[in-house]
Protein backbone atom coordinates (compact mmCIF):
# COMPACT_ATOMS: atom_id res chain seq x y z
CA UNK A 1 0.00 0.00 0.00
CA UNK A 2 1.43 3.38 -0.98
CA UNK A 3 0.53 6.91 0.01
CA UNK A 4 -0.79 9.20 -2.69
CA UNK A 5 1.65 11.78 -4.10
CA UNK A 6 1.42 15.07 -2.26
CA UNK A 7 -0.21 13.54 0.81
CA UNK A 8 1.37 14.66 4.08
CA UNK A 9 3.63 12.07 5.66
CA UNK A 10 3.13 11.79 9.41
CA UNK A 11 5.62 10.33 11.77
CA UNK A 12 4.63 8.90 15.11
CA UNK A 13 1.42 7.30 16.27
CA UNK A 14 -1.82 7.90 14.41
CA UNK A 15 -4.33 9.83 16.55
CA UNK A 16 -7.28 7.78 17.76
CA UNK A 17 -10.95 8.59 17.33
CA UNK A 18 -12.32 11.64 19.07
CA UNK A 19 -14.62 11.46 22.06
CA UNK A 20 -17.52 12.61 19.88
CA UNK A 21 -16.93 9.77 17.42
CA UNK A 22 -16.80 7.22 20.23
CA UNK A 23 -20.02 8.48 21.80
CA UNK A 24 -21.84 8.50 18.45
CA UNK A 25 -20.63 4.98 17.72
CA UNK A 26 -21.79 3.77 21.13
CA UNK A 27 -25.21 5.38 20.67
CA UNK A 28 -25.53 3.89 17.19
CA UNK A 29 -24.71 0.39 18.44
CA UNK A 30 -27.15 0.80 21.35
CA UNK A 31 -29.86 1.89 18.93
CA UNK A 32 -29.07 -1.04 16.66
CA UNK A 33 -29.40 -3.32 19.68
CA UNK A 34 -33.01 -2.21 20.08
CA UNK A 35 -33.53 -2.60 16.33
CA UNK A 36 -32.03 -6.12 16.55
CA UNK A 37 -34.71 -7.24 18.99
CA UNK A 38 -37.44 -5.77 16.76
CA UNK A 39 -35.97 -7.38 13.61
CA UNK A 40 -35.72 -10.75 15.36
CA UNK A 41 -39.31 -10.71 16.60
CA UNK A 42 -40.66 -9.41 13.29
CA UNK A 43 -38.64 -11.97 11.36
CA UNK A 44 -39.87 -14.78 13.60
CA UNK A 45 -43.46 -13.97 12.74
CA UNK A 46 -42.78 -12.94 9.14
CA UNK A 47 -40.77 -15.93 7.92
CA UNK A 48 -43.94 -17.99 7.29
CA UNK A 49 -45.68 -15.28 5.28
CA UNK A 50 -46.17 -15.76 1.52
CA UNK A 51 -43.42 -18.26 0.75
CA UNK A 52 -40.62 -17.31 -0.33
CA UNK A 53 -41.10 -13.56 0.21
CA UNK A 54 -41.45 -13.88 3.98
CA UNK A 55 -38.28 -15.87 4.46
CA UNK A 56 -36.36 -13.50 2.19
CA UNK A 57 -37.56 -10.50 4.21
CA UNK A 58 -36.77 -12.18 7.53
CA UNK A 59 -33.25 -13.32 6.61
CA UNK A 60 -32.66 -10.09 4.66
CA UNK A 61 -33.49 -8.11 7.79
CA UNK A 62 -30.85 -10.03 9.75
CA UNK A 63 -28.27 -9.55 7.00
CA UNK A 64 -29.05 -5.82 6.76
CA UNK A 65 -28.75 -5.48 10.51
CA UNK A 66 -25.33 -7.12 10.35
CA UNK A 67 -24.15 -4.75 7.62
CA UNK A 68 -25.32 -1.72 9.60
CA UNK A 69 -23.74 -2.81 12.86
CA UNK A 70 -20.46 -3.57 11.09
CA UNK A 71 -20.44 -0.03 9.75
CA UNK A 72 -21.27 1.55 13.14
CA UNK A 73 -19.32 -0.56 15.64
CA UNK A 74 -15.77 0.20 16.67
CA UNK A 75 -14.98 -3.29 17.98
CA UNK A 76 -16.18 -6.86 17.72
CA UNK A 77 -17.72 -6.51 21.16
CA UNK A 78 -20.34 -4.13 19.77
CA UNK A 79 -21.08 -6.53 16.94
CA UNK A 80 -21.34 -9.42 19.41
CA UNK A 81 -23.81 -7.52 21.61
CA UNK A 82 -26.10 -6.79 18.67
CA UNK A 83 -25.80 -10.38 17.41
CA UNK A 84 -26.75 -11.73 20.84
CA UNK A 85 -29.66 -9.29 21.05
CA UNK A 86 -30.89 -10.71 17.72
CA UNK A 87 -30.30 -14.33 18.72
CA UNK A 88 -31.93 -14.25 22.18
CA UNK A 89 -35.53 -13.49 21.05
CA UNK A 90 -35.19 -15.94 18.16
CA UNK A 91 -34.20 -18.75 20.49
CA UNK A 92 -36.92 -17.86 22.99
CA UNK A 93 -39.56 -17.89 20.25
CA UNK A 94 -38.25 -21.25 18.98
CA UNK A 95 -38.72 -22.92 22.38
CA UNK A 96 -41.79 -25.00 23.16
CA UNK A 97 -44.09 -22.91 25.38
CA UNK A 98 -46.60 -24.51 27.80
CA UNK A 99 -49.19 -24.65 25.00
CA UNK A 100 -48.53 -25.94 21.50
CA UNK A 101 -48.07 -22.51 19.92
CA UNK A 102 -44.49 -22.23 18.77
CA UNK A 103 -43.59 -19.33 16.51
CA UNK A 104 -40.49 -20.88 14.88
CA UNK A 105 -41.03 -24.52 14.04
CA UNK A 106 -38.42 -27.13 13.19
CA UNK A 107 -39.40 -27.32 9.52
CA UNK A 108 -37.66 -25.93 6.44
CA UNK A 109 -38.82 -22.31 6.80
CA UNK A 110 -38.02 -22.14 10.51
CA UNK A 111 -34.58 -23.68 10.10
CA UNK A 112 -33.72 -21.46 7.13
CA UNK A 113 -34.64 -18.40 9.20
CA UNK A 114 -32.74 -19.59 12.26
CA UNK A 115 -29.60 -20.77 10.46
CA UNK A 116 -29.63 -18.03 7.82
CA UNK A 117 -29.82 -15.25 10.38
CA UNK A 118 -27.33 -16.87 12.73
CA UNK A 119 -24.88 -17.52 9.90
CA UNK A 120 -25.13 -13.92 8.70
CA UNK A 121 -24.40 -12.65 12.22
CA UNK A 122 -21.47 -15.07 12.55
CA UNK A 123 -20.00 -13.89 9.24
CA UNK A 124 -20.28 -10.25 10.28
CA UNK A 125 -18.68 -11.04 13.64
CA UNK A 126 -15.89 -12.94 11.92
CA UNK A 127 -15.15 -10.12 9.49
CA UNK A 128 -14.87 -7.59 12.31
CA UNK A 129 -15.24 -3.85 12.00
CA UNK A 130 -14.57 -1.79 8.90
CA UNK A 131 -11.29 0.04 8.61
CA UNK A 132 -11.71 3.79 9.03
CA UNK A 133 -8.54 5.14 7.49
CA UNK A 134 -8.63 8.71 6.27
CA UNK A 135 -5.31 8.39 4.51
CA UNK A 136 -5.60 8.51 0.71
CA UNK A 137 -4.40 5.29 -0.89
CA UNK A 138 -3.41 4.79 -4.51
Amino acid sequence: MTVAPGAPVRSGPVPGPTLRARVLSTLAVAGLGAVAVAVAVAGAFLHRWNNPAGILLAVGGAVSLGVLVRACARSRAGIAVVALLWLAPVLVLAQLPPGDDRVILGDEAGLVFLFGGTTSMAIVLGRGVEARSTRPVT
